[in-house]
């Protein structure tokens, strides 16, 4: 009987040795949560006391707050591939963001303290919060609008699901919104019941619409494409100037036509 619980005891103990190389590797704070894609306008990144001007390829980081002017939009590219559209008169504070480098697996928080967000969700554990809603999506495309002025708060899904909920997680009512429906979180209310959403400004339009606005038509670009238009934007190619050259002389060139005969 000893002899089968020593052995017992080495075999929890060899399986206790094993387990962690087979669990996914927990995600971690990192030092860069992600970059900037694309600028339109005004856009401001704030750390900490330091403010400075959005430009492409500036670096976002955990607690950063970017804020933009009228008529201004600001496109973000995560780490975790997760694509972030800020609309014009905005403001996005990235509460948490951990990373997992090995599967990309990402815990990010994000509040929307004004204005319009489209999200392109990238992996699980992407969550973005207002001062009146929480909504938490998994391999989504959903844009949340949130009204300083009334404090509300509407979320509309264009693919995929969205779990949404008050802020205030003593009042009770969770809905879960599927693509074509918006719900919306008013105050200490639970969110409305999930409605039919006129989801064809989600590509369209102007930052009035439902969604963030891209060329009519055009999917949004896929996260390596863009990562390969950062990457020529940085490392310039050095492409051969065309030569221009001058003919040596001129040269005769003789053209018999014929017309048909009336």
């Amino acid at each position: 009987m000893k002899i089968r619980r020593l052995i017992s005891m080495l075999a929890a103990a060899l399986a206790a040795m094993i387990l962690p190389v087979w669990t996914e590797q927990p995600a971690f704070a990192v030092d860069k949560a992600g970059d900037v894609v694309a600028v339109r306008g005004k856009a401001v990144i704030e750390r900490k006391t330091k403010k400075e001007d959005a430009r492409v390829r500036a670096v976002l980081m955990e607690s950063d707050s970017i804020v933009t002017r009228d008529k201004s939009r600001i496109k973000m590219l995560f780490r975790d591939d997760s694509i972030l559209t800020l609309g014009a008169n905005s403001k996005l504070v990235i509460k948490k963001y951990l990373y997992s480098p090995e599967s990309k697996r990402a815990e990010s928080i994000y509040e929307l303290a004004d204005g319009r967000l489209r999200s392109v969700v990238g992996s699980s554990g992407f969550k973005v919060t207002t001062p009146t809603a929480f909504a938490a999506a998994r391999g989504t495309v959903f844009t949340i609008f949130y009204n300083e002025e009334t404090g509300t708060t509407e979320i509309t899904v264009l693919e995929g699901m969205v779990e949404v909920r008050n802020i205030n997680a003593e009042i009770a009512g969770v809905q879960v919104v599927t693509a074509g429906q918006s719900s919306t979180v008013s105050g200490d209310k639970p969110p409305t019941p999930p409605m039919p959403a006129d989801t064809r400004g989600g590509g369209a339009g102007d930052d009035t619409t439902v969604g963030m606005p891209v060329l009519e038509g055009s999917a949004e670009p896929a996260p390596h494409i863009i990562n390969d238009l950062l990457y020529l934007a940085e490392h310039s190619l050095n492409l051969n100037q065309p030569i221009e050259q001058e003919p040596a002389g001129a040269t005769k060139v003789l053209i018999n036509v014929q017309f048909p005969q009336q």
